[in-house]
């Protein structure tokens, strides 16, 4: 078991031959945590053949050591073939759910339960057991609002919508600070928190209105291709998105075609221009 302290037992494995008669054999192991690294985390006792651990083990630093234990005579040969000694590292709940940071977005007016993304934390305790089983939850949420406009499920970690009201231009950004326990949320679990960024993403739910409702210029004789005024559509969609910018129509009065008007995509004005000369 990994982080718990076998130092003060006599072994916790032995080799032995049968051919050991008084003190005729020696042992040795060999392998990685023995005589190759992490050096001498494994030892024998050369004539008893008693196999002692020297440090606490971490299994998510190292799950398995594949060692091989030696009998030799004194002359140096062999007594018995070689054994494996395999030891495997069992996993105790050391280690909190961590999250890297998310990014995820929703079109405004979603409806209630629709999916806006998949909420991962991860745990370095061994999959598929209690220790890494995640519980998920929603600790905060910015700005508060009227109140949590997600919901996350506790088992899979599956954001999605809760309110009907998401509204692009009245906030366009979230930020959530989630929190998942493993022991799948139960008593004794280890907990850790991170943030989930959600954007808001734009219909075109808002009418352009003009900015007034009359408007005067004045343009002098004889003159053409000249601008004669500015008329600016207000749109509460997103700026410099589709949704915003306003197609300008003349509807009535320009039976000659005197008049052109065209959208300043900068600015969403309709530029009204004289292109013929007015007599």
């Amino acid at each position: 078991m990994e982080n718990t302290d076998y130092r003060h037992k006599e072994f916790i494995a032995k080799i032995h031959s049968d051919k050991d008669l008084g003190e005729s054999v020696d042992y040795f192991l060999t392998g990685e945590g023995a005589d190759e690294e992490p050096f001498n985390l494994f030892v024998v006792d050369r004539t008893t053949g008693f196999v002692r651990i020297t440090e606490l083990l971490d299994r998510e630093k190292c799950q398995f050591y594949n060692l091989t234990g030696v009998a030799r005579f004194k002359d140096g040969t062999k007594a018995e073939d070689d054994v494996p000694l395999a030891f495997t590292v069992l996993d105790q709940n050391d280690n909190p759910p961590y999250f890297e940071l998310q990014m995820g977005d929703i079109a405004e007016e979603s409806r209630p339960g629709s999916v806006v993304m998949q909420i991962k934390a991860k745990d370095k305790d061994q999959p598929g057991t209690i220790n890494s089983e995640i519980s998920y939850r929603i600790v905060s949420q910015e700005p508060a609002g009227s109140g949590h406009m997600f919901t996350l499920d506790r088992a899979t970690g599956q954001l999605h919508v809760k309110e009907e009201n998401l509204d692009r231009e009245t906030i366009d950004f979230y930020k959530l600070v989630v929190e998942g326990t493993d022991m799948g949320g139960g008593s004794g679990g280890l907990v850790g928190t991170g943030t989930v960024e959600v954007k808001i993403l734009d219909i075109n739910d808002n009418i352009p209105t003009l900015e007034k409702s009359e408007y005067d210029g004045e343009v002098e004789e004889n003159v053409a291709d000249v601008i004669v005024m500015r008329i600016k559509a207000i749109d509460e969609d997103l700026r410099h998105s589709d949704n915003w910018l306003t197609l300008f129509k003349i509807t009535k009065g320009n039976e000659d075609n005197l008049f052109s008007i065209e959208t300043d995509k900068e600015t969403n004005e309709g530029v009204l221009k004289l292109i013929k000369v007015f007599m």
